[in-house]
């Protein structure tokens, strides 16, 4: 009898808590989970808006639930799944009014994700693409302006990443790969801050091997495109009657 007892409470507890918001109408349900991410509670929120998704798939504000998950999980550093349900929200509301949201939700969640530039950069570079999309498939629109933000950004990082390297292989006197990494930087990503280091590390690594007219070349570039650099000071001759030389 103790037994059954048992196992009649357990299953009233379960069923209490499977049926907790039955009968709750969504739009209650709705601001329940606003109220909950505004305090911070993630896991209720997630909790309600999961009720809404299951129970309620045509309520004519389905698509703000799912977008609200997909805040939900970007506010909780959750930012994988973030992306996942954004995606899940371009897929199914592509012509919603806020689609424009759900793609920079995309691009932000994974730009979240690119790690320092030491590490491999395949998130970074996912973001950029990501990023890309949203800039041309809503010019115009306030989002497409703060993805470009985001993706000139990221490419701060890749251009970073490439100069690491090159001076990783310059340090150790590996001038061919030094050069390529080097050129990288200088051609794909000449707004960075690193392209001016980048040519006079081109300058510094050819003048190593004897590549005269190459290094030339790399110091003709770096004083006609980037003048006012530290870079270009460092190899520009001086002033006639001064007493310094060059500092190449």
């Amino acid at each position: 009898m103790l037994g059954v007892l048992t196992c009649a409470l357990v299953l009233a507890a379960c069923g209490g808590n499977a049926n907790r918001y039955q009968g709750v109408a969504p739009e209650t349900l709705f601001q329940m989970a606003t109220e909950e991410l505004e305090n911070g509670d993630h896991g209720k929120a997630i909790e309600l808006l999961d009720r809404i998704l299951v129970a309620h798939g045509d309520w004519d504000r389905i698509a703000e639930a799912r977008l609200m998950l997909g805040d939900v999980y970007f506010d909780r550093g959750d930012f994988l799944t973030a992306r996942s349900e954004y995606q899940r929200f371009v897929d199914r509301y592509a012509g919603h009014p806020r689609a424009a949201d759900a793609a920079l939700g995309i691009c932000k969640s994974l730009s979240s994700l690119a790690p320092e530039p030491q590490r491999d950069q395949g998130y970074t570079e996912q973001a950029i693409t990501s990023c890309r999309n949203v800039v041309i498939d809503f010019s115009g629109q306030e989002q497409s302006s703060e993805a470009a933000a985001i993706s000139n950004e990221l490419r701060h990082t890749l251009a970073e990443k490439e100069f690491l390297n090159a001076e990783f292989y310059f340090k150790r006197k590996l001038n061919d790969a030094a050069i390529k990494y080097y050129e990288f930087v200088a051609n794909l990503y000449p707004e960075s801050e690193f392209a001016p280091a980048a040519l006079l590390g081109l300058v510094r690594a050819n003048e190593r091997i004897g590549y005269d007219d190459l290094a030339e070349a790399a110091r003709t570039r770096l004083l006609e495109r980037y003048p006012d650099s530290a870079a270009a000071a460092e190899i520009r001759p001086s002033e006639p009657g001064t007493t310094d030389g060059p500092r190449g």
